[in-house]
């Protein structure tokens, strides 16, 4: 009986809490969901696309599909970055498109408690800011998650879609 007991609170635990890969742009850390990310790769073998717009670094071939990636440290208008060639690259799915987003480092991967994430800030969630999904309170720091689903806007999203990548 008391094993019974057991189970289901370690399932509640279960349950409380979210997996982020935490990753590095500049100084900064933030996380992400790892339901968002498909996979993560190390490339530096991009092909430059004339004509988009300031954060697309270019597109990869993996696998066979040509896959458009974002500086996030430009669109997130983030000063700094680590040098040398070796970043990494996460690749999520929008809109039944993949789509890969640069970082500098991906460091580990964590579990946050529900109950240590917190709403964003007022001055993060400003319009541009609506992918902050929220802050998640660390014992020696606070960590900004961000949907990468929502990273894109609609129209950043049509844009890279009509991109002429044959």
């Amino acid at each position: 009986m008391l094993s019974n007991f057991k189970n289901k609170e370690e399932q509640t635990l279960q349950k409380e809490e979210k997996q982020y890969i935490v990753f590095v742009i500049g100084k900064e850390e933030f996380g992400v969901d790892v339901k968002q990310a498909r996979e993560i790769i190390t490339t530096t073998d991009f092909t430059i696309i004339p004509k988009v717009p300031h954060f697309v670094k270019g597109v990869i071939n993996l696998r066979g599909e040509i896959i458009p990636i974002i500086d996030l440290r430009k669109k997130l208008d983030l000063a700094g970055g680590r040098s040398g060639d070796d970043k990494k690259v996460i690749i999520v799915e929008l809109d039944h498109c993949l789509i890969g987003m640069q970082v500098d480092d991906v460091k580990e991967m964590i579990r946050i408690n529900l109950d240590d994430i917190v709403e964003a800030p007022a001055i993060i969630k400003g319009i541009k800011r609506d992918y902050v999904s929220g802050v998640g309170k660390l014992q020696d720091k606070l960590l900004i998650l961000l949907n990468l689903t929502c990273i894109l806007s609609e129209q950043e999203m049509q844009i890279i879609d009509e991109m002429d990548l044959r």
